[in-house]
């Protein structure tokens, strides 16, 4: 069961549980990052027993807002796992850490896991003060883990995003006209390196989804996986991007 929570998010967009589509062939590109597309894997090992429903709880910017995603990687993890999957997403378009952190629902069952989804607001806010943004996610981690022992942690790295103002240099860009903002990659840089510290788990997005230039890439075609803003994935995409996420979520649980 798919439990998508607007709440305090009046920009959010929500979608209807996702339905199984035909099934085409992508790519699944190799993370350089993580092996297997995860570090810290033996953090998400514990999600592995157990019968009863997984609860998990996601929170984040746009991306996980959209209901797409999420639905995507909970529908495949629910069937590979053999075990029902109730997914709460608190997500809300523009959002970064320090304008929606994560707060655990009063009175709901404890979650098993809990995903972070934010960064790329961050990594276009170009006034953002790294060290304060690390003491932050640092703190935001330690205070999940006091709050919630029993649940396990996943941040999702921040993925590749560009902006259309010139600079450039993607070999399918002539024009140059599409760069990745200089703050992102090191927004993502700090969320690796707090989640090995913290002992979390950390799902490389940028690396699934391509590494550089991926954000220009996924644009072209007959049918692209993103939009032409070069942020937001379009259905299809999230479709494909969830189905990596699930199926590297599921290798690292059983600890393959």
């Amino acid at each position: 069961m798919s439990v998508l929570a607007a709440g305090l998010m009046a920009a959010t967009v929500l979608a209807a549980p996702g339905q199984e589509r035909p099934w085409t062939p992508l790519p699944s590109p190799v993370s350089a990052t993580c092996p297997g597309g995860v570090c810290q894997p033996e953090a998400l090992r514990p999600l592995a027993q157990g019968d009863g429903p997984l609860r998990i709880l996601q929170f984040g910017d746009s991306h996980s807002a959209a209901g797409w995603l999420p639905e995507a990687w909970r529908r495949r993890l629910e069937a590979g796992l053999g075990r029902p999957v109730e997914l709460t997403v608190a997500a809300r378009v523009g959002a970064t850490l320090a304008s929606l952190p994560p707060q655990l629902p009063a009175g709901a069952p404890a979650p098993d896991l809990i995903v972070l989804a934010y960064g790329t607001n961050e990594g276009f806010d170009d006034g953002l003060d790294l060290m304060a943004y690390e003491a932050r996610l640092r703190a935001e981690v330690a205070r999940l883990q006091a709050a919630a022992p029993g649940a396990v942690v996943l941040i999702l790295g921040a993925p590749e995003a560009m902006r259309g103002e010139g600079g450039g240099t993607c070999p399918d860009d002539p024009e140059g006209r599409w760069r990745e903002p200089a703050l992102l990659p090191l927004v993502r840089d700090v969320q690796h390196r707090v989640a090995a510290a913290s002992g979390v788990a950390f799902w490389d997005w940028r690396g699934r989804m391509g590494g550089h230039c991926a954000a220009h890439r996924l644009t072209l075609g007959p049918e692209p996986l993103m939009r032409g803003d070069h942020v937001h994935f379009n259905e299809a995409g999230a479709d494909w991007l969830g189905g990596l996420l699930a199926a590297d979520l599921l290798t690292a649980m059983r600890g393959r």
